[in-house]
């Protein structure tokens, strides 16, 4: 008897240990996967992944990272961490990105956003899509954050509601929140293809290189606290092209072609600045237009065509270093 009370005690004792040192059955992954055949009760593994950015998301660590196995439209997402969506880089990457007909793409939204926020978000390598019966509403919202940055994505079909496919809106607290664009090709937008607007006017920079912004009813609009930079990019064929919309807003261009607006190409509103340095502008209706104290400032060496559209002249030339 006494035996079987110490072989009982053990054995219990062995289990306790056991469970002890178990892993949790819903710890997280620092990188997982999605595929069309694959399924949200998965653990999202390579060898089984889920189906979607949503699926995954909820199994994978802050931090991390999520990889397409092969191409398809994975859903529209909510992200409230540090993580990063990639559709043709890592192990098993392969083109594909998402579907958004009639809702939000990608919705950003730190859960800290009233006080510290701090997730950082990478998109790379996807295509997002509105195109359906109802296009898509915002392609890309961020509403609170450290950072977004968007690595070769193209971005088409969006704007339903008048909202824009890029809708970059810090919170409050986001002081210094920043928004880097490369290799991005946005078109077909019914309102903004890029918007600026962090809430109370908070200080913001966007940085964008190499991108494309076409058919939107305005191109890149930037409100008061934003401070964007655009090298190597082209927006054309747009209703009006740039825009610095209200108080501080700032916009310097280097290496960009503005053409084809049935509106300005750039527009320099009351209080804000527009910097233009190796720009062409060509066949818009309207080159370059200021109202009140806005500030379109000329480096000297930019090319307005005699195709370039009414061009009003830059308020100054700025003396290169």
């Amino acid at each position: 008897m006494t035996s079987m009370i110490r072989m009982f005690s053990l054995a219990v004792t062995a289990m306790l240990f056991g469970l002890c040192f178990a892993a949790p059955a819903s710890a997280q992954a620092t990188r997982t996967w999605i595929s069309g055949v694959g399924d949200d009760v998965n653990p999202c593994s390579r060898t089984a992944p889920c189906k979607t950015w949503a699926g995954a998301i909820s199994k994978t660590a802050a931090g991390g990272e999520i990889d397409c196995l092969d191409p398809g439209g994975f859903g529209s997402v909510t992200i409230t961490k540090s993580i990063t969506l990639d559709c043709a880089e890592g192990i098993g990457g392969a083109a594909g990105g998402i579907l958004n007909s009639g809702v939000p793409g990608v919705t950003i939204n730190d859960p800290n956003g009233g006080t510290t926020p701090t997730i950082k978000v990478t998109l790379r390598n996807l295509t997002i899509d509105g195109a359906g019966v109802t296009q898509g509403t915002y392609g890309v919202r961020f509403l609170s954050g450290k950072s977004l940055t968007l690595q070769n994505v193209s971005i088409m079909n969006q704007g339903t509601g008048s909202v824009p496919a890029v809708s970059f809106e810090p919170s409050a607290a986001s002081v210094g929140a920043t928004l880097h664009m490369t290799d991005v090709d946005i078109v077909n937008v019914q309102n903004q293809g890029v918007y600026i607007t962090p809430v109370s006017g908070v200080a913001v920079s966007a940085f964008l290189n190499r991108v494309t912004i076409t058919q939107a009813a305005i191109g890149f609009k930037v409100e008061a606290g934003g401070t964007a930079t655009l090298i190597d990019s082209n927006l054309s064929n747009n209703g009006r092209a740039l825009w610095t919309a209200s108080g501080a807003a700032t916009a310097n261009l280097e290496g960009v072609t503005i053409a084809g607006s049935l509106e300005a190409a750039v527009f320099a509103t009351n209080g804000t600045t527009i910097r233009l340095s190796n720009v062409g502008l060509y066949n818009n209706a309207f080159g370059i237009k200021t109202t009140g104290t806005g500030i379109v400032q000329s480096f000297g060496n930019n090319r307005l065509g005699p195709d370039a559209g009414s061009i009003g002249l830059p308020t100054a030339t700025v003396t290169q270093k």
